[in-house]
């Protein structure tokens, strides 16, 4: 295929990218006004509030499981292949390694996230009227809450490779000479005190909301981070 037709499909793809970033961004932002709603707040469940969450509310719900995480981080997939494309030709082996981190962090993150299959276990437990079937779905639904909850050892290696992607990939824009420096530098922070928070919420529960100060910083960074990368983009587009 000649190589201008080639560059004319990677610059439509570097718009999907940037497309596909600034709704991640929406995404997030969603994620911080629903923390203030009725249901939002963080707190430590018993799976029986979970299910009656469930059946109040089954987005919230859903939400507290991850939902807003498997949304993102759907978006985000355009995101890093564009990001590999900027970066094929003087960095092509790094580059490629940290695709393969970013989907190999996705595919793991969505086979663990539970979300979906709490929805159908919650529904069952309130159609069921026999307490020993109860029981029973109550301790699936434990064993799918102690695997699938978001910010626990259950869902960290997903976590855990997604945000070394996302190091990787801040290292790359720090010397691939493609995207700005700074954009490569706000990246490396963010995920970095990402990771920091993912690593004391998932094995020091006690600390979790002192952890939060890295959430706050790293979150904040992260979405400027995907702003700049989604300006990078959209220029390398045209």
């Amino acid at each position: 295929m000649d190589n201008n037709i080639v560059e004319k499909h990677w610059k439509l793809f570097y718009k999907i990218g940037a497309i596909s970033v600034f709704l991640s961004v929406l995404v997030m932002l969603t994620e911080i006004f629903l923390t203030a709603l009725p249901d939002g707040a963080r707190a430590e469940l018993t799976i029986e509030q979970l299910f009656d969450m469930y059946n109040r509310n089954w987005f919230m719900a859903m939400r507290y499981m991850g939902l807003i995480n498997i949304i993102a981080s759907t978006l985000m997939l355009p995101v890093f292949f564009s990001l590999y494309g900027l970066y094929r030709y003087n960095l092509k082996v790094f580059a490629s390694f940290s695709l393969i981190l970013s989907f190999v962090g996705y595919v793991i993150f969505m086979a663990d996230n539970a979300s979906f299959a709490c929805l159908g276990l919650a529904e069952k437990y309130f159609k069921e009227v026999s307490d020993i079937n109860k029981t029973i779905l109550l301790a699936a639904g434990e064993a799918l809450f102690a695997k699938g909850a978001s910010h626990t050892p259950g869902t960290f290696p997903g976590f855990l490779i997604g945000e070394i992607a996302g190091i990787f990939f801040s290292i790359i824009m720090l010397i691939g000479r493609v995207l700005k420096k700074s954009t490569g530098i706000i990246g490396l922070i963010g995920c970095s005190f990402l990771l920091i928070f993912e690593v004391i919420s998932s094995f020091i529960s006690s600390l979790f909301y002192e952890a939060m100060i890295f959430a706050m910083i790293g979150g904040i960074m992260t979405l400027v981070w995907y702003v700049l990368i989604g300006l990078g983009l959209l220029k390398n587009s045209r």
